[in-house]
């Protein structure tokens, strides 16, 4: 059996941190982090594991099997600052929105740990890490028919105003950096990823696919 990691600490990228490595030789690969175990999906004898990132520091143990032959490797993921106590956010996102007419558009105010995933009216799809009642780290994408249309630039510019804001940034100067970020990024069609946005602390990033991009809200 052979089991390697590329590193022994990782550290996040967007709302996760990706543990990379190769594995072969194996019946059976798992990884356990905080008590839970799940499958490692390889292919082509190379694996990543997505790790949603905590304020904790995270031992994460990856383990082959083949017959009575085991092997293990054992790599952290690093902790990260937190944006802001949950219930704090989603009390004052859910008061904004209504105050705004949208009263469907609420976020529930107890969250399991993990990535979920919050659905607007508008169609547009909001990612939340949130780890022991923090949030540590909220995410969107976008399709480029979708920030062409007028409809498409109000929906996500009102949407990114209201998250800035209750974040503590200015969400003013973040939409202007943001609109002049994606006017040249249009013309560099071989760009990945813009320079990060950051306000007040709060940092914004943004990776490009050749049909949509990302959008990472962090404090790290």
């Amino acid at each position: 059996m052979d089991l390697s990691t590329t590193a022994k600490e990782y550290r996040a990228d967007g709302l996760v941190a990706t543990i990379k490595g190769k594995a072969s030789n194996y019946k059976k690969l798992t990884y356990t982090v905080g008590g839970q175990t799940k499958k490692v999906a390889v292919d082509g004898g190379h694996f990543a594991i997505s790790v949603p990132v905590s304020t904790n520091d995270q031992n994460v143990r990856i383990k082959a099997v083949n017959g009575n032959k085991t092997e293990t490797k054992l790599v952290k993921v690093k902790r990260v600052q937190a944006l802001q106590d949950y219930l704090t956010f989603a009390q004052s996102y859910n008061y904004t929105l209504l105050s705004l007419g949208q009263p469907t558009d609420q976020l529930q105010l107890i969250s399991k740990d993990g990535i979920s995933t919050h659905k607007k009216n508008d169609g547009s799809k909001w990612y939340y890490n949130v780890q022991d009642n923090q949030l540590m780290g909220i995410a969107t994408k976008l399709s480029y028919k979708d920030l062409k249309s007028k409809t498409g630039q109000k929906n996500f510019a009102t949407n990114l105003m209201i998250v800035s804001k209750l974040l503590g940034a200015d969400g003013k100067q973040v939409l202007k950096d943001f609109a002049k970020q994606t006017k040249n990024a249009s013309k560099n069609s071989t760009k990945t990823s813009m320079s990060q946005i950051t306000s007040k602390g709060v940092n914004f990033n943004i990776n490009l696919t050749t049909k949509e991009f990302y959008l990472y809200i962090t404090k790290y």
